[in-house]
């Protein structure tokens, strides 16, 4: 029996030092399937070995041995150890044969999406998807219907993505995802990239078509935004472009570092991969961002977020090439940009010829359990050929509130909001899945000297239902305020979103 202890304690060290990460479970907030399957066994392999001991131990009472047999008896049952083939050195070579039949084995699982990872954890795939289901409802003053444009009701495929990304070798990154709805700009690459991680000091390399860092709306995915559309002032951010960017984090472990940074150069192709972007005349961008927590505690659900961005741009001043602001009324099924600075000749962006941009921009978010707060400045200093200089700004504040106790989960690596997990998923009779209120005030202003694009005000409020991490039914109601040189009035939107992503 004190053989088959040994052998229990041998095989349990060894499972931790060979398959066990190094850091520390209770560093880590949750585990992999793979750890915890892995700690599972170890438990139950301390469990047993510890019934043995008392085994052990009850044997040695009931039968005690004596003292001139008891060296013999020891020699004894050591020479014949080695004959039920579970020595020590036969333990240590079964489990390297195992790793080595394991090496190049793929082993699926579900974590938020479908996920495949090789045993050595060299190579990793996550396999997803988004599909957005919207129906909105419109109605507007007479004077907009009658003299501007009569918005229409409907339904549309917001978004229908695949998405795939991974690792190679272990340092090498990548990522590829397709939109086939078209209605999110035409049909397309949305990111289309290739990095390099655990770069000493630098971090993180990406090249390809993705985001430039600007704007923690804009870089929270809009599967994990509060509301169904970005606010007004979105119009500012870059978003995606063709570029080489570097991004790391620091001051803490990994998952809770404490500053985040991203910077990088691009060049102007759109927030979609198409045949423009071979023009040399697109322009350029060089495009920052720093984030920091000075308040973090029990693990973000209480935390204060402060982050600064800036951006320089070279549209190159082209009448082909028009650097033009262009906002939607939180809702992309209106048929007309009410506020933009390409609506009228003569007061228009393009017709000033833009040569450069400063984007300058402000964000703060709190969390404090299940209440949140989030919001954004940006400044847009424009200098043009025939126009001198002119500006123009937007700023948005919101509110959350989680009635069932959850909370908006951050991600420290990258300064942004990640995906919500309801206490309990939404079954029948077992759980109501997660619910949440949202508030949100936004504005717009973008006349200045001789270019009139006008001004917005917004008001929306929201309702949430997260059945599971993957579905969610949004419901929201905005109130659009208009007022332009040529008209002015009130829309009301009425949109939901069926959403599944993973």
């Amino acid at each position: 029996m004190r053989g088959s202890a040994k052998r229990l304690f041998s095989v349990s060290l060894l499972l931790v030092a060979l398959l066990l990460p190094a850091r520390g479970w209770a560093q880590e907030e949750t585990l992999t399937p793979r750890e915890q399957a892995l700690l599972n066994t170890v438990q139950a392999l301390e469990k047993r070995m510890g019934e043995l001991e008392k085994e052990v131990a009850t044997l040695k009472k009931a039968q005690p041995v004596p003292q001139s047999e008891a060296q013999p008896a020891s020699n004894s049952a050591s020479k014949e150890e080695p004959k039920d083939g579970m020595s020590q050195k036969s333990v240590e070579e079964r489990v390297a044969q195992l790793e080595e039949d394991k090496k190049g084995s793929l082993k699926p699982v579900w974590q938020d999406g479908l996920r495949v990872e090789s045993p050595d954890g060299q190579f990793k795939l996550q396999v997803g998807g988004k599909l957005f289901v919207d129906w909105t409802w419109f109605s507007q003053d007479a004077v907009l219907k009658e003299s501007v444009y009569d918005e229409q009701n409907g339904t549309q495929i917001r978004m229908g993505a695949l998405d795939l990304r991974g690792q190679i070798y272990q340092d090498i990154l990548y990522r590829i995802e397709y939109d086939f709805a078209g209605n999110n700009g035409p049909t397309g690459f949305l990111d289309a990239f290739v990095g390099m991680k655990n770069i000493p000091y630098a971090g993180t390399l990406t090249i390809g078509h993705f985001k430039e860092p600007f704007s923690l709306e804009e870089l929270t995915s809009d599967t994990y935004t509060t509301f169904m559309e970005r606010s007004l002032p979105n119009v500012f951010a870059p978003a995606r472009n063709t570029g080489v960017m570097l991004n790391n984090a620091h001051f803490g472990e990994p998952g809770r570092e404490r500053l985040a940074w991203a910077a990088g150069v691009f060049r102007r192709t759109d927030n979609w991969s198409s045949e423009n972007d071979a023009n040399e005349n697109e322009g350029s961008s060089v495009t920052a961002r720093v984030t920091g927590l000075p308040w973090y505690a029990e693990d973000g659900r209480r935390l204060l977020h402060l982050g600064v961005a800036y951006s320089h741009r070279e549209p190159n001043g082209g009448a082909t090439n028009r650097y033009q602001l262009q906002s939607w009324p939180e809702n992309r099924m209106t048929g007309f940009h009410w506020v933009t600075t390409e609506g009228y000749k003569t007061f228009r962006l393009q017709d000033a010829r833009a040569e450069n941009a400063d984007l300058f921009g402000l964000e703060t978010a709190l969390v404090c359990g299940p209440f949140s707060l989030q919001g954004e400045y940006t400044h847009d200093s424009v200098d043009t050929t025939f126009d001198s200089h002119r500006a123009f700004s937007g700023y948005y504040a919101q509110a959350g509130w989680f009635l069932t106790g959850e909370n908006r989960p951050y991600e420290n690596a990258t300064g942004v909001f990640g995906r919500v997990k309801p206490k309990k998923n939404f079954a029948w009779g077992k759980g109501a899945g997660a619910w949440e209120l949202g508030l949100r005030y936004s504005y717009i202003d973008l006349d200045d000297g001789g270019v009139r694009g006008g001004k917005e005000t917004n008001y929306t409020a929201g309702v949430n239902w997260f059945l599971n991490p993957n579905v969610r039914v949004m419901l929201n109601y905005t109130i659009a305020s208009i007022d332009h040189d040529l008209y002015e009035g009130d829309i009301d939107i009425l949109q939901t979103r069926f959403q599944v992503d993973f």
